[in-house]
């Protein structure tokens, strides 16, 4: 069973970020030409519950899979990793029909009492037989990064994107004459096909090898059932518990905020479009490139795991510390370029919407949010989730604190230095508790002086770069595209100038080179 370095199988999940990132905008960019700035705040009331119910149930499990699966692949106790998978969909698949039933029973209440917008009935009701589909997908993703083969989590996250995107477009036309409930209730639908397309893949790829991997009659380190599931429960709860604190949190905050918009003076319709523009078009924007930090965050949790098991302390250190100046590489970069482009960026995606200021203001919180995804990764595979949700709670509780007291004076503004700075306290907090637990040293020259150094000479040559491409007379869609595209390229040639980035130790992260001793 041959495995890939924790940064090539990075890499394998980024393509397919990437991928599936490009088809959600197109989604995005026809959805919100299709339901307007109010659909889309409808929508995006549902998220939070959604959020709410779907990492709580399954990212404990996944987690605890991948965890699992790399520590006893790292012992060669192969005999228990098909056990322990067979273990955890037993137990998300239980726990998803039960939530479904909760859901059933109480969907009146939580659309009218929590969301308080009856529009979002059949969306909530739809969203109910995806539930237990994807809670059985994150049992099998996480063998799959355990094992540190991605491939099939890739190609059934694209695939998945691929039929949501066709069904809203297939289905589009009907579902907007008859209102806009149900213009919302098409998304959900293409959701909930998306999702069983997902799991349809993985079942096929994990039987698939299973009926190609030769049966080993190695009962080396074999493990009872009873003492998996223990083992499952002991490592998914914690992180379980963490999702569930962290998403009613960030729930509570997400429906604040269109409330806090009226009693700014905004009216609900309004609220409710504003709502849309932050939430549903410049923050996907803006998190786009997080598509990195979320693979390293996946593949991190095995790999760090997997280092600890077998006492490889260096290992660890190195592996955390080149993820987190990897982070600071790309935070800085594409903070320089939302900084630089903001309307031009959202007027090329969203046209008609005037997302530019928010899209400028956002781009300050770029670095932190991405560092924090990676910091996750590392804290989840040190197994510190105890201290992750006390950190995550420090930083949500200083956010629906700027978002009670600041929108209604600030409006949006308000609400993004809310973001800023909690996610820096959540950084410094989270950075201190992995050099307490590991030693890690602080590399601030190759994290923050060098990547921060060609942000800022970004910023000062930005503008030129955009007036070489005009010179070439080309329409202004290629125009905008090649200006941000060369603005990237420079930085990151930049980055390996000022030797941020070093090209053999990339070649040894990403596998394709052996490392020297």
């Amino acid at each position: 069973m041959a495995k890939k370095s924790f940064i090539g199988s990075a890499i394998i999940l980024m393509i397919a970020s990437f991928i599936v990132k490009i088809i959600g905008f197109i989604y995005r960019i026809y959805l919100s030409n299709l339901i307007g700035a109010e659909g889309m705040g409808l929508f995006q009331l549902i998220s939070p519950v959604y959020s709410l119910i779907i990492l709580t149930l399954t990212s404990g499990v996944s987690i605890a899979v991948s965890k699992m699966v790399a520590e006893e692949m790292a012992k060669d106790h192969r005999v228990n990793l098909r056990r322990i998978t067979g273990c955890a969909l037993g137990i998300v698949l239980l726990a998803g029909v039960a939530v479904s039933l909760l859901i059933l029973i109480f969907i009146n209440p939580i659309v009218n009492i929590i969301l308080k917008d009856s529009r979002t009935y059949y969306s909530m009701l739809l969203l109910i037989p995806c539930i237990p589909v994807i809670a059985a997908a994150s049992a099998l993703k996480g063998y799959f990064y355990g094992i540190q083969d991605v491939t099939p989590t890739a190609c059934s996250q694209v695939v998945e994107q691929i039929v949501k995107t066709a069904v809203v477009m297939a289905m589009a036309g009907y579902f907007v004459n008859v209102g806009l409930e149900y213009a919302c209730a098409l998304a959900t639908i293409g959701m909930a096909l998306g999702e069983i397309s997902n799991l349809l893949v993985l079942i096929f790829v994990y039987k698939l090898k299973k009926n190609r991997a030769s049966v080993s009659s190695s009962k080396k380190g074999f493990m009872r059932k009873r003492i998996i599931v223990r083992e499952i429960v002991k490592v998914s709860i914690p992180v379980s518990f963490n999702r569930f604190i962290t998403s009613i949190m960030s729930t509570v905050e997400f429906i604040l905020i269109p409330r806090m918009l009226v009693l700014g003076g905004l009216t609900y319709q309004n609220s409710i479009q504003e709502y849309g523009r932050l939430t549903g078009m410049a923050m996907p924007l803006v998190f786009f490139p997080s598509l990195v930090t979320s693979a390293l965050a996946t593949t991190l949790v095995p790999a760090i795991s997997e280092a600890m098991s077998i006492r490889s302390y260096k290992t660890v250190n190195y592996r955390m510390s080149k993820s987190i100046q990897l982070t600071f590489i790309m935070g800085f970069i594409f903070s320089a370029v939302f900084m630089l482009f903001p309307d031009t960026i959202g007027d090329l995606v969203y046209r008609k919407e005037n997302i530019g200021h928010i899209l400028y203001l956002l781009s300050f919180t770029g670095i932190f949010i991405y560092l924090q995804q990676t910091l996750l990764g590392i804290m989840n595979g040190l197994g510190k989730q105890g201290i992750l949700l006390r950190n995550s709670i420090v930083g949500y509780a200083i956010r629906i604190v700027f978002v009670i007291y600041c929108i209604p004076v600030y409006g949006i503004a308000g609400y993004i230095a809310g973001m800023v700075i909690s996610s820096i306290c959540v950084c410094i907090l989270d950075v201190s508790t992995v050099v307490k637990t590991t030693g890690m040293a602080l590399d601030f020259r190759n994290w923050i002086l060098k990547p921060g150094l060609v942000g800022i000479i970004m910023l000062l040559i930005g503008k030129y770069v955009q007036s070489f491409f005009t010179i070439f007379n080309l329409s202004h869609l290629w125009t905008v595209v090649l200006t941000i595209v060369g603005n990237i390229v420079i930085g990151f040639l930049l980055m390996f100038a000022l030797g941020a980035l070093d090209k053999d130790e990339m070649l040894t992260m990403i596998g394709l080179k052996k490392p020297q001793r």
